[in-house]
C-alpha cells in the first residue's frame, strides 16, 4: 500500500479588478487547451490544470497530483500563470495589475470590513472510511495552523491564520459558512471515493509551509482510512478555540478539552496524530518524500514547543512574514508611510506573485526554497506523468473542434456527434496505452 493521495489545490488571486481582462489576456498567450464557448470564463490549462472566474476573483487550479511535492511544484506553476496573465494584460493596455497570493482582502463593497480570498485543498479519499470519521480530522484542521498558518494583519493585530476570522461552522456544504470542513460531495472520481474540500484554507508563497501543510494532511487522511487514528479527545468550542489559537504569537498554545481540562496543543499534535502517522510509516510503504515531510514536521514542532519561533523565520509562512513585518525599516518603502500602512505595503509586496521580493528573499536565503525554476517550468508545460490530465491534454489537442465542452473526469463531443459525455473517473495509470483506449474510442464516434 503506497502513502501517495491524489490531491490538488485552488488558489485565488486577488486582483482588484478587470478579472475577465486578465483571463482573456492569459488565453491570449496561448496555453489555454480547451474553453467552452458558452461565455464562461474558464479554461483548461496546457499542464492540465484550470483557469478560471469565480466570485469575481481569478482562480488557478493544479491538475491532479500524486504527492505533496508534486502540489508545491504545480502551485508553483499556478504563480507563473497568474503572473503571465498580469504581463500580457500589461502589453494589451500599458496597464500593470498585480495578483495576489493574499487570504482575505478588504471587502470593495465595504458591506463588510474583509471578505475572502484563499485557497482551497482537495483530497481523494475512499467515501465511507472519510465520511464516518470527519469528527478525527476537526481538531487537526483547527491546530495545523501553527505550522501552516499564512500570517497577517487583521484590525491591526497580527495573526498565525488571518482565515480563522471567517468560519461560521465546523460542516457544510455552502462554501459562504467557510466551514471547518465542506461536505459537499463532489469527486469527480465515480462512487467510491470523495473529496476532502477544505474551503478555508491559506495559500502561502514558502514552499515549505505548502510541502507541509499538504503533505501532514495526506498522512492524516490515509491514517484514517488505514485504521491508524480512531480517536481524538473533542475540542471544546472549536470555532472560537481556531481564532484564540492565531492571536497568540508566544507559541504557548492550550485547547479547552470538552471531556474538561486542557491541553497543549504541541503535545496534541503529537500524541493523537504524529503518533498514529509514524505507526502508519512503520507499517506501510512510506517514500523518502514521505519520510522527509514527516521528519521536517517534527522538527517544526520541536522548535515551536521550546519557544524558538524565531529559528522559524525562513520556513514557515506566518513566522516569515512576522519577520519581515518587525523588520519593516530595513526595506526601502515610500517615504511618509506610518509604520502600519508600511508594513502593510511590504507584506502585500511579499504575497504579490507579480513583485520580485519573494524571489529576492529566496537568493538571499531568507526564505527556504524546495522546487527549482526547472521543476516549476516543467510544471507550467506538462501535466503530471501517467496522469488524468495527460489525457485531457491529448484529447483537446487532438479533438479541439469535436469537443463542446471538458471537465475533470469527462468530455462531451458535439451533440452531432455524441449525445451521451465520454467519463474517465479513474485517475491511476494513465499510461500512453491506456490514454490511446480513451482517443481510440473518442475517433470511432468521428
Amino acid at each position: 500500500m503506497t502513502l501517495s493521495m491524489w490531491q490538488g489545490a485552488e488558489q485565488e488571486f486577488a486582483t482588484g479588478s478587470l478579472p475577465i481582462e486578465l483571463f482573456d489576456a492569459l488565453g491570449s498567450k496561448g496555453v489555454f487547451v480547451h474553453k467552452p464557448d458558452d461565455g464562461i470564463p474558464r479554461a483548461f490549462l496546457r499542464n492540465g490544470g484550470l483557469c478560471y472566474i469565480h466570485s469575481n476573483l481569478f482562480e488557478v487550479c493544479t491538475p491532479e497530483c500524486r504527492t505533496p511535492m508534486e502540489v508545491v511544484a504545480y502551485d508553483k506553476a499556478c504563480e507563473a500563470y497568474a503572473r503571465l496573465a498580469s504581463w500580457s494584460f500589461e502589453e494589451r493596455t500599458g496597464q500593470r495589475i498585480h495578483f495576489y497570493k493574499t487570504n482575505l482582502a478588504r471587502d470593495p463593497k465595504g458591506e463588510v470590513p474583509y471578505t475572502t480570498v484563499g485557497s482551497h485543498e482537495n483530497y481523494l479519499v475512499e467515501r465511507s472510511s472519510y465520511l464516518d470519521n470527519l469528527d478525527l480530522l476537526i481538531p487537526y484542521m483547527i491546530l495545523r495552523q501553527v505550522f501552516v498558518g499564512a500570517g497577517g494583519y487583521v484590525d491591526g493585530k497580527y495573526m498565525v491564520s488571518p482565515r480563522t476570522i471567517f468560519p461560521k461552522k465546523i460542516f457544510s456544504e455552502t462554501s459562504t459558512d467557510y466551514p471547518i470542513l465542506s461536505t459537499r460531495d463532489e469527486s469527480h472520481a465515480g462512487e467510491k471515493y470523495t473529496r476532502a474540500h477544505i474551503v478555508n484554507g491559506e495559500g502561502a508563497r514558502s514552499d515549505y509551509t505548502t510541502f507541509l501543510k499538504h503533505g501532514v494532511t495526506t498522512y492524516v487522511l490515509k491514517a484514517i482510512e488505514m485504521g491508524y487514528l480512531e480517536s481524538v479527545p473533542e475540542i471544546a468550542e472549536p470555532i472560537n478555540s481556531n481564532r484564540e489559537i492565531s492571536l497568540n504569537l508566544e507559541g504557548d498554545w492550550t485547547i479547552p478539552l470538552k471531556a474538561g481540562g486542557e491541553m497543549g496543543v504541541i503535545d496534541y499534535i503529537n500524541a493523537y496524530y504524529l503518533d498514529p502517522i509514524e505507526r502508519l510509516f512503520y507499517a506501510e510503504a512510506s517514500s523518502e518524500e514521505d519520510r522527509r515531510a514527516l521528519s521536517e514536521v517534527k522538527w517544526v514542532l520541536d522548535k515551536l514547543e521550546q519557544g524558538l519561533i524565531e529559528s522559524l523565520d525562513t520556513s514557515i509562512e506566518w513566522v516569515i512574514k512576522k519577520k519581515l513585518a518587525e523588520n519593516v525599516g530595513a526595506y526601502n518603502l515610500e517615504g511618509g508611510m506610518k509604520k502600519g500602512e508600511a508594513r502593510t505595503t511590504l507584506l502585500n509586496q511579499y504575497m504579490a506573485v507579480t513583485d520580485p521580493l519573494f524571489d529576492e528573499l529566496v537568493e538571499e536565503r531568507k526564505v527556504k526554497a524546495l522546487i527549482s525554476e526547472k521543476v516549476v517550468e516543467k510544471s507550467f508545460l506538462n501535466p503530471p506523468v501517467d496522469s488524468r490530465g495527460v489525457l485531457r491534454v491529448a484529447l483537446a489537442g487532438e479533438f479541439r473542434d469535436s469537443i463542446k465542452s471538458i471537465s475533470w473526469a469527462y468530455i462531451k463531443l458535439q451533440p452531432k456527434i455524441r449525445y451521451q459525455p465520454i467519463e474517465f473517473n479513474e485517475l491511476d495509470g494513465w499510461t500512453a496505452k491506456k490514454v490511446n483506449g480513451v482517443m481510440d474510442q473518442v475517433r470511432s464516434y468521428l
